[in-house]
């Protein structure tokens, strides 16, 4: 007998292949084109009919209504009324002290599959697979299967929406969604913020946004988007330059604590958080803490002339090294001799700052540090706040190494903070970053008139002939301080590892805004001659970006006339004739020496 023949199934004419995408493979669904091609066609007519009737009856219903309100009596035309949404309250939008849009939402329809309505999971996940593409069919049918909700995309064209529409999918529904959205994408980032859907923001004027009450439909920050710019882009570039493993900077209104600009890099764009690496999303200037080194010398020599017990003619011994508590204390490139305090500072020497500090004594030393809210968390509007680290045990050794900067961690934003004082006149306002906002206590006197002139002087010299020369911005007289610091380790501080900072204010002779910079990490190069100190690294990014925001924030360079005259408006005859006889020279800084016989002591003057 003939074998009987197995009836072969027919094979496919095409299959569809997707990738996976938990592990990269491509697979086969069991749906073929021609298959699918076929049922849809079916499946559709029957809809096409049944969504007819359906719009017959509802076009019925509304005639009838239409002709009951027309031909009804005016005066009972109240019964129409709107439905009040159940919408959640839209959120404020944010811009900057300018205007400039930082963060706002906008209404737009997304796709969700309600999955108890859906009558196939199969033809559904094939159906929008083919219409709309990107959509793994055989992935989707699981989800659908497991019965719970899914947003399948956030927002859909108007094409794609008419393409849906017409598949009559049951269980597939338009969602109005609100997105929030950020036009300025990762710049300002960390002072911006971002949300959460369904839980608010998550930081920065975001998380602000929650607290605030009666906001209105915008809230204005104190940030300038033209300030920022240029503060990440010269950021960006030193730390690119010198190899550094991450840059902040910070610049605030120095008598009204309003931040302009606040980065910290590597950063993140909020409108895509997630991914991003989570660290890229730490706010290093509000919420790391760091030992930021001889910047603390400022603080320490403004409360030693506050108190009286300096002076700008005393002199201090700085030809041997120290041992306090154990611990010796040299300066990083000795100068030996005698240093007047505005030399200590000019030459950045620990040996003379660690004498004024035991002239101001330990208590009186921590009770500014207190003043000026080193010691505890900046409460501004922003989420973001830290305790700063410091000794219990505020004795001998504690006085000397906090008197530069050891032995004290604060964020960034404590130091910018603090500097302020010791250059707008005396007053600690606490930072903020929200126009109009009242933050409690807002400010509080900490030195006199008096010695915030003498200290603008002595950081002048910083400038012109000390730690500083390349932090100079022709024509904007910039003050500060340079600060490079060892990173601390299990049993002391690491050499290879070090923070470049400069703390400065501008224009020197009236200051108007505090900036600090820093570079974590910073690499030496063949150009920086084998340094990568503060006065190499940040000195100079300081200088750029005055250069460049002077003229935006509407500062004219001045003559040296001005500013003398400037430099001197709070001080008292006595005090001019102190200042005159350290030889203090407001003038431009020298051309930097080039010959090899210079450049060696040009080198040791940029130490910390």
């Amino acid at each position: 007998m003939p074998r009987k023949l197995k009836r072969q199934k027919p094979k496919p004419a095409a299959r569809i292949v997707y990738e996976d995408a938990r592990t990269g493979k491509a697979r086969n669904t069991a749906a073929t084109l021609e298959g699918a091609v076929a049922k849809r066609v079916r499946q559709v007519g029957a809809r096409v009919w049944l969504c007819a009737g359906a719009f017959a009856l509802v076009y019925d219903g509304l005639g009838y209504r239409l002709a009951t309100i027309s031909l009804s009596d005016p005066g009972h035309t109240g019964e129409m009324r709107l439905v009040s949404s159940s919408r959640p309250q839209i959120r404020a939008d944010i811009v900057d002290r300018n205007g400039t849009l930082l963060a706002t939402h906008r209404r737009v329809k997304g796709l969700a599959i309600q999955t108890r309505d859906v009558w196939d999971a199969e033809d559904t996940s094939v159906s929008l697979a083919m219409t709309l593409g990107g959509i793994d069919p055989v992935e989707l049918t699981e989800r659908i299967k497991s019965r719970k909700y899914i947003l399948l995309r956030k927002e859909l064209s108007a094409e794609e929406q008419q393409r849906v529409l017409m598949l009559g999918l049951p269980g597939v529904v338009f969602e109005d969604i609100d997105e929030r959205v950020y036009p300025q994408g990762s710049l300002a980032a960390h002072a911006v913020g971002h949300i959460t859907p369904g839980k608010g923001g998550v930081m920065g004027l975001e998380g602000a946004l929650d607290n605030q009450r009666d906001v209105g439909p915008v809230l204005t920050s104190t940030l300038d988007m033209a300030v920022q710019q240029v503060l990440e882009e010269e950021l960006a570039d030193t730390m690119q330059l010198y190899a550094a493993k991450a840059a902040w900077g910070v610049i605030l209104e120095a008598k009204t604590g309003e931040v302009l600009a606040l980065a910290s890099l590597p950063d993140f764009n909020p409108n895509a958080p997630g991914s991003f690496a989570p660290e890229t999303r730490r706010n290093r200037v509000m919420y790391d803490r760091y030992e930021l080194g001889s910047a603390f010398k400022v603080i320490t020599a403004a409360a030693a002339l506050e108190e009286g017990s300096a002076n700008l003619t005393q002199k201090y011994d700085v030809r041997h090294k120290m041992t306090i508590g154990g611990r010796t204390i040299g300066d990083f490139h000795p100068r030996g001799g005698y240093l007047s305090l505005s030399e200590t500072i000019q030459y950045s020497s620990n040996i003379g700052m660690v004498k004024i500090a035991q002239g101001l004594g330990g208590v009186r030393q921590k009770e500014y540090f207190e003043q000026l809210n080193l010691l505890k968390s900046l409460q501004t509007e922003l989420p973001e706040k830290r305790d700063t680290a410091w000794p219990r045990r505020w004795g001998a050794l504690e006085t000397a190494t906090i008197s530069y900067g050891h032995g004290i961690a604060v964020t960034p934003l404590h130091l910018a903070a603090a500097f302020a004082p010791v250059v707008n006149g005396g007053t600690f306002v606490t930072p903020t970053f929200i126009k109009g906002a009242a933050v409690e206590p807002r400010a509080h006197k900490v030195f006199s008139r008096a010695t915030s002139a003498q200290m603008r002087l002595i950081m002048r010299r910083v400038v012109t002939d000390g730690t500083a020369r390349r932090a100079e911005a022709d024509g904007y007289y910039v003050i500060g301080k340079t600060a490079t610091a060892d990173k601390p380790s299990k049993g002391g501080y690491r050499e290879d590892a070090r923070l470049s900072s400069f703390i400065g204010a501008f224009p020197g002779y009236n200051p108007k805004y505090v900036m600090l910079v820093s570079f974590d990490e910073p690499q030496a190069t063949e150009e920086s001659w084998g340094y990568a100190t503060a006065g190499i690294v940040a000195a100079p990014t300081f200088a750029n970006i005055v250069a460049r925001i002077g003229p935006a924030l509407g500062l004219k360079p001045a003559s040296d006339d001005l500013a003398f005259a400037g430099f001197m408006a709070d001080l008292n005859a006595n005090e001019q004739v102190q200042l005159a006889s350290v030889e203090t020279d407001l003038g431009a800084v020298e051309d930097e020496p080039q010959e090899l016989d210079e450049l060696g002591q040009f080198l040791m003057e940029l130490g910390p």
